[in-house]
């Protein structure tokens, strides 16, 4: 376990790191509520606190349906000189609507970096976005069933046309850093000949949530492997946290019902918010999370913070580049059946079955795999 306060201190650390020479840039998918929001909450708090004489600068964007304006008012109260940006929405379940909001995010951060001198940077970007679903399958209009589209497809949309940013090398230390917020504990079996789970009796919750993080750890992973030195990511589980999402998601009567009861119980073991922004912000410490083959560690260049270390990857190797990590930012347990994945060709035919949806539907077609 990572100390809270070791977290804390290592995000003052970044907050006040200013020799990239320009401001820290942070998007939150799906931040305008719960985990998103809080670590966004997490980043104004401490450059705030640091003061504006201190702080390298913040420039924050929230992704998603409606205008945050309580979360946007708690923001510039924590943060008074910190750029807060809106991206609205219409569904990220939908890849063509990623596709417009993300050339939105990257047009206003281009020009936000032309008129400081430097080329545009994504420092950090946390996906959290989802919707609860007990439901059978909800094919939207691009043949994707639309919480798996939410929750998977879109995310990896997100990233993947954020990676120009993400991996811009603006200062040879410079990394960009992916949080997707999850489970890597529900990683399980996959239906090799059905990934897309189109057969009735494959589209199980089980079987869901297993394709749902396995999916998520192997494409991560493969985007690692792609930008060595310029790119890491995590696949987080952040424990019970108050989210609200049982709100913003199509329950039926009774299951909002049990989930009143259960909500209250839940509060005595969950982790606090603040706690839980914090540790967010804290996958973003590039000494403990290094993107793959990165040279400036190598060198000794970077200061890991006290009693932490070089973290162990997704496919056990230390500094991979992509990471499995627990909601106090230790490392999950290695999962055996991922290796088995990797070995057999499944976990690089997961990539390629992504970017074949992403081909088909910007070329204006269903995706139907």
């Amino acid at each position: 376990m990572v100390a809270l306060n070791i977290a804390e201190a290592a995000n003052r650390a970044t907050a006040t790191d200013k020799s990239a020479g320009r401001p820290y840039v942070a998007v939150f998918g799906g931040g305008t509520s719960g985990i998103g929001s809080y670590a966004a909450l997490a980043l104004a708090r401490v450059h705030g606190e640091v003061g504006e004489a201190a702080s390298r600068g913040l420039r924050v964007y929230i992704l998603g349906r409606r205008a945050p304006d309580a979360l946007l008012a708690a923001l510039r109260a924590a943060c008074p000189f910190g750029t807060f940006e809106v991206v609205q929405a219409k569904d990220l379940g939908l890849l063509r609507d990623v596709d417009r909001v993300c050339e939105l995010l990257v047009a206003t951060e281009t020009g936000y970096a032309a008129k400081e001198g430097h080329a545009p940077k994504i420092d950090l970007l946390v996906a959290s976005q989802g919707i609860m679903s007990f439901s059978g399958r909800q094919d939207t209009a691009e043949g994707l069933d639309w919480p798996t589209a939410i929750a998977y497809y879109g995310r990896a949309r997100l990233v993947d046309r954020l990676l120009p940013l993400l991996t811009q090398a603006v200062a040879p230390a410079a990394v960009g850093h992916v949080v997707w917020v999850l489970n890597p504990g529900l990683e399980g079996d996959i239906v090799t000949d059905d990934l897309s789970l189109r057969n009735p009796k494959n589209f199980t919750l089980r079987n869901g949530g297993a394709h749902l993080s396995l999916f998520a750890t192997f494409y991560l992973e493969a985007l690692a492997a792609r930008h060595p030195g310029t790119l890491a990511l995590v696949h987080y589980y952040p424990g019970l946290v108050k989210t609200g999402i049982a709100q913003t998601s199509n329950l039926g009567f009774f299951t909002r019902a049990l989930i009143r009861v259960a909500v209250p119980l839940m509060r005595l073991t969950s982790v606090p918010e603040a706690e839980s922004g914090q540790r967010i912000a804290f996958l973003g410490t590039t000494a403990v999370y290094p993107p793959a083959h990165d040279t400036t560690a190598a060198a000794g260049a970077r200061k890991l913070p006290e009693g932490t270390s070089v973290s162990t990857g997704a496919d056990g190797t230390v500094g991979s580049g992509a990471y499995r990590i627990t909601y106090d930012d230790e490392v999950f347990k290695h999962n055996d059946k991922s290796a088995k994945y990797r070995e057999d060709g499944t976990a690089e035919k997961i990539y390629e079955h992504t970017q074949r949806a992403f081909s088909t539907i910007a070329a204006g077609n269903k995706f139907t795999e």
